[in-house]
């Protein structure tokens, strides 16, 4: 991790406002990684933009925009987990629902919970991380999803995987009986006027993306050769999970001016119980007091998020040329320079 000497800079992260010191400490970070990168940071409706460009070539790369979609993987699960907490306070679901409601057919499918699910406590892993080509319906997502596991741990102990997210979106649209793209839509999209969130398979071409900087290694399938396609069947292999695009400015949206404002769904996040042995994820986010955390990669493409649920502070990072983690350990020394801490509160 990158150590970045902050002598006669005085730390103010717990204004509500971002320092002139600390925006240059943070464009100094981004320099030192050589990452093609924008960072938002700061509370509210407006953040402060840093950003940093790369030389590509001859040229300098374009800088990635905060009005141009950016395939926000695993930012996603967050949507997904705020979904299924709307019914469970809606009184459809509980943390205690038994998913062999919904998936008699999986193995310990009467044993494994929502909560399960929530926390990927559940037993389950991924199959695959790629699907053999782009699934462009949400009944092919699903069927993929119900192929796409096997059993690794038992119940109980902590697995990070799609899967767990793929199966909540399949219950959310079973208990609302509509699809979970409706759903989505129409109760966290429209009434938050989230304008820049899309679902991939609504993308006609790449070109309406921020561009991989990467050389693709393609290391799911060695054999394929379009990157775009490539990026699909990832994206087809994670429903509910990172088939979402996001403008860097409606993801801002989302977390400050929905999740921050949730107070009673923040609370409800705080206070899971976890095992000693749990790493604290719920709903999208590893957990600690007042604090939110999350990452999200897809070859080419990293973002990472801290947020602090008591003052209301977020920082984000998108980058376009480092790997997942390089964007974390620069996520970690960002985090430094605005919360004012070298606390390793999150060490994922």
């Amino acid at each position: 991790m990158l150590v970045y000497s902050l002598i006669a800079m005085p730390i103010i992260g717990n204004a509500a406002t971002i320092s002139s010191q600390q925006k240059q400490a943070i464009q100094n970070a981004l320099k030192k990684e050589n990452a093609n990168a924008i960072v938002m940071v700061g509370s509210g409706k407006k953040p402060t933009i840093i950003t940093n460009k790369v030389i590509v070539g001859e040229g300098t790369a374009p800088a990635i925009s905060t009005n141009k979609l950016f395939p926000i993987a695993s930012f996603q699960k967050a949507i997904t987990g705020m979904a299924i907490q709307q019914l469970i306070n809606h009184h459809q679901l509980s943390l205690n629902t038994k998913i062999s409601k919904f998936f008699p057919e999986i193995r310990n499918s009467q044993q494994i919970t929502i909560r399960n699910l929530l926390t990927h406590t559940s037993g389950l892993a991924d199959r695959s991380q790629i699907a053999d080509q782009p699934l462009k319906s949400e009944k092919d997502s699903i069927n993929f999803t119900k192929q796409n596991y096997r059993v690794v741990n038992h119940l109980g102990q902590w697995h990070y995987a799609n899967v767990n997210y793929g199966l909540l979106a399949i219950i959310v649209s079973k208990v609302s009986h509509e699809s979970y793209a409706t759903y989505v839509k129409k109760n966290i999209f429209k009434p938050n006027h989230l304008q820049g969130m899309k679902f991939f398979n609504q993308l006609s071409s790449s070109k309406q993306l921020s561009p991989s900087l990467n050389d693709h290694q393609f290391k799911f399938d060695s054999q394929e050769t379009d990157s775009w396609r490539y990026l699909q069947r990832e994206m087809s292999a994670e429903f509910g999970a990172g088939q979402i695009v996001a403008t860097p400015n409606s993801y801002w949206k989302f977390i400050n001016q929905v999740v921050l404002k949730q107070n009673d769904i923040l609370k409800q996040y705080q206070q899971i119980n976890f095992q000693p042995n749990d790493n604290p994820y719920y709903g999208g986010f590893y957990l600690h007091p007042n604090e939110l955390h999350a990452n999200g990669s897809y070859e080419g493409y990293a973002c990472t998020i801290f947020a602090n649920t008591k003052k209301k502070q977020t920082i984000v990072l998108y980058s376009n040329n480092i790997s997942l983690k390089q964007c974390r350990n620069l996520g970690y020394d960002l985090y430094h320079i605005y919360f004012g801490t070298n606390k390793q509160g999150f060490p994922y």
